[in-house]
């Protein structure tokens, strides 16, 4: 098995964890990247972050509770943590805003539960301290 499968099959199953997750926690999953039964995220506005380019959730959802809108992300570890890529989604997403009720989305990343602490030390380098309370990292039950 190549580097590239093995990333492709742990990313979907991320993904998977990520729908199920949210799914248990009463958000309404509104569009999934890669799995059957979701129509794909639409790009989110990029304005004006890193590389420039609009980017794509692998999970788009939102909470009826607290009126917000809920991303998910998945990061294998393998290499996908600081690419100019990834930055950049951690900024755009963080960036969303629901027009009508003005709450901001948030974020939910979703790692190999042996690279949390990896991505913890690398992530509070790149993100603004006031978006941290907006981010969940969510510790892999299905990839160590």
């Amino acid at each position: 098995m190549t580097d590239d499968t093995k990333r492709e099959e742990q990313h979907h199953i991320l993904v998977q964890e990520l729908v199920d997750l949210f799914t248990n926690a009463a958000y309404k999953v509104l569009a999934v990247d890669g799995v059957e039964g979701y129509p794909p995220p639409n790009p989110l506005h990029n304005d004006g972050y890193g590389d420039q380019e609009d980017k794509r959730p692998d999970v788009y959802a939102f909470d009826e509770s607290s009126r917000q809108y809920v991303i998910g992300e998945a990061k294998t570890g393998l290499d996908d943590f600081e690419t100019d890529h990834a930055l950049t989604q951690y900024n755009v997403y963080l960036d969303q805003r629901d027009d009508r009720s003005g709450s901001s989305a948030r974020l939910y990343l979703i790692l190999p539960s042996s690279k949390v602490a990896e991505f913890n030390t690398l992530i509070t380098h790149y993100i603004h301290p006031d978006y941290w309370e907006r981010i969940t990292l969510v510790a892999s039950r299905r990839c160590s």
